[in-house]
């Protein structure tokens, strides 16, 4: 069923209460470990453990793009620990869908990977790192047993194969897992406030010193008792070390609000666009409640930039079950990272042929390149063209990697296949899922 009004207001009266009273929750250690589990992939390959399948099969085609460019990327995350951090749950039975989020300082490296030259290094101070993490309470501790050597265990345990055997098998979704994640800059983060502070009392320490030496100083010539001047020094340098600070705090805040309003006026028009885009998100829940009451928004738009990561990173579009466009996209060839920018804008949304929805989205991004040796960053947007017929409903779990045949009920990967590998019955995606039509700059 659709979300009522009320049912909305009181799932935000409970996130302000989860803001103002922070407690642990079990998808924030999932989130805390992905930040570092996704700097990791990147020196050795590791798979993130809580990763979706979609998301496991972009990284590792994003893998093979660095290694056919000759590019190394290096990611640093460092959370902060007294940063913002906070995560909202949405009920969807029979999942949940977790937007968790923490402050960190990032840092991305791109360098060649033959000779360790550095190419591009970009540092973002302040950055809220996003998760959206899917869960599935009623399956997590199903039973089921390996294949080849009998061992029984939960389907959590075969996340990354058969713990005594070592056996990979094709299985159907995992939870919980991460199924999207981006990183958002800030204007101030909370430690730079701190170390204005910091700054501030260390400046007002040292005027204070300063005026309690030069006060015992000059008070000492007209003193017989050095006492006395030691206690004027002690008064005249607290009384100073506090008027330094409020003149100096505010000498500060004078130069930090315009500094501030010229990097808000700065970056207020760098995101205006998706500032746009962000408008519309209610739009497209409610004209997609009219073909599907259980749409979720967070869920699509992380499924909308998966399905942009794999087509961008695939070698070969000609065969793909997901994408069923002109191949020959010359332009991302040569792409090498994707940072989404956290706005997706909703366009159009029409009935074709009778049965067949079709939705027009945005999708906004910082897009490196390697062109002539060099890495080119650009702000993109790509218009992504999806349909999929309307008896095709929402299922959080589907995964593209794990599908069965309607025909001999064989479980394959169809990202590459249009008909099953068993009996040949051919495989239309748009049946159960999105697929993508076309995507334009």
């Amino acid at each position: 069923m659709a979300t009522s009004f009320r049912d909305r207001i009181a799932e935000n009266i409970q996130n302000w209460r989860e803001i103002a009273n922070p407690v642990e929750k079990p998808s924030d250690k999932i989130r805390d470990d992905f930040v570092s589990e996704i700097a990791r992939f990147y020196e050795d390959g590791t798979e993130p453990t809580r990763a979706s399948q979609d998301m496991r099969y972009f990284l590792h085609q994003h893998e093979k793009r660095l290694a056919e460019k000759g590019v190394k990327i290096q990611r640093r995350y460092e959370v902060l620990e007294k940063g913002v951090k906070h995560t909202a749950t949405k009920n969807r039975p029979p999942y949940t869908v977790d937007l968790s989020f923490v402050e960190c300082e990032s840092s991305t490296q791109y360098s060649n990977a033959s000779s360790q030259k550095v190419l591009k290094k970009h540092k973002k101070s302040a950055s809220i790192f996003y998760t959206n993490i899917l869960n599935r309470p009623d399956i997590q501790n199903a039973a089921y047993t390996c294949p080849n050597c009998g061992h029984p265990a939960t389907l959590e345990i075969f996340a990354n194969g058969c713990p005594m055997c070592g056996t990979r098998f094709q299985m159907k979704q995992l939870f919980p897992c991460v199924t999207n994640f981006y990183l958002m800059s800030q204007l101030m983060g909370k430690t730079n406030m701190d170390d204005i502070i910091k700054r501030v009392r260390f400046l007002a320490i040292l005027f204070g010193i300063y005026v309690a030496i030069y006060a015992g100083v000059a008070s000492w010539s007209g003193m017989d008792r050095a006492w006395v001047s030691v206690l004027i020094g002690a008064f005249a340098g607290l009384a100073g070390g506090g008027l330094g600070f409020i003149i100096i705090y505010m000498i500060y805040s004078i130069f930090f609000a315009i500094f501030a309003m010229g990097k808000m006026t700065a970056h207020a028009v760098s995101t205006a666009d998706i500032a746009s885009a962000a408008l519309t998100k209610n739009a497209l829940s409610k004209a997609m409640a009219r073909f599907d009451p259980e749409f979720s928004y967070e869920l699509f738009e992380g499924k909308a930039m998966s399905l942009f990561r794999a087509i961008a990173f695939s070698e070969d579009r000609t065969n793909m079950s997901i994408y069923r466009g002109d191949p020959n996209i010359p332009d991302i060839d040569n792409l090498i990272d994707i940072d989404y920018r956290g706005a997706m804008k909703f366009l159009n949304l029409t009935v074709q042929n009778g049965d067949d929805l079709v939705l027009l989205v945005r999708l906004y991004m910082f897009n490196t390149y390697l062109i002539d040796g060099k890495i080119v960053q650009r702000k993109e947007d790509f218009n992504m063209t999806l349909v999929k017929k309307l008896t095709a409903k929402e299922d959080y779990g589907f995964s593209i990697h794990a599908v069965n045949c309607k025909t001999c009920a064989a479980s394959f990967d169809a990202m590459h296949l249009l008909q099953c590998p068993n009996c040949g019955t051919p495989y239309h995606l748009e049946n159960e899922e999105w697929v993508v039509m076309g995507l334009k700059k």
